[in-house]
């Protein structure tokens, strides 16, 4: 029995899912220190899994979501094709809601750590002087209102 990191049965399954037998194997033997035969005989086992359905599908999506991070989109609706047994049509509309899903969830969170930012930094200027504050906004109305008093009697 060979002794191979999660990480490397990762890399070995996403070269596997790109017809890179070869890659797979030299990964394992590279990971793992066992010899060529027994690193080709567990890829041969592997494949052997990744022709086989996905029953968890939260592991088929962290599958896509590395091979999506490594920037190929055509690869992951190709895996999932693959895995799923469904039609081209089907596996890239899983893809891009998946990347929507993925963009979406960091955005919320980008969105709402950048408001209470905002928020919090609002607040500290507004109560460093508050006379000031008042001041300019007074100059701001006043300004408006000789704008429009100025155009209203010109004509």
């Amino acid at each position: 029995m060979i002794n191979v990191s999660p990480e490397a049965k990762q890399k070995a399954l996403l070269f596997l899912s790109r017809n890179q037998k070869v890659a797979a194997v030299k990964v394992v033997k590279d990971h793992s220190g066992c010899g060529l035969k027994e690193a080709k005989d567990y890829v041969d086992a592997l494949e052997e899994g990744v022709n086989q359905p996905v029953t968890n599908l939260a592991d088929l999506d962290a599958e896509l979501l590395v091979i999506l991070d490594q920037g190929n989109k055509l690869n992951a609706i190709k895996h999932y094709k693959d895995v799923r047994g469904l039609g081209l049509a089907e596996s890239k509309d899983y893809i891009e809601k998946l990347i929507q899903f993925k963009v979406s969830g960091n955005m919320m969170q980008q969105s709402r750590d950048t408001d209470v930012k905002n928020i919090v930094s609002a607040n500290v200027t507004n109560s460093q002087n508050p006379p000031k504050n008042f001041l300019i906004k007074l100059l701001i109305i006043i300004l408006i209102a000789a704008a429009l008093a100025y155009f209203m009697f010109k004509i």
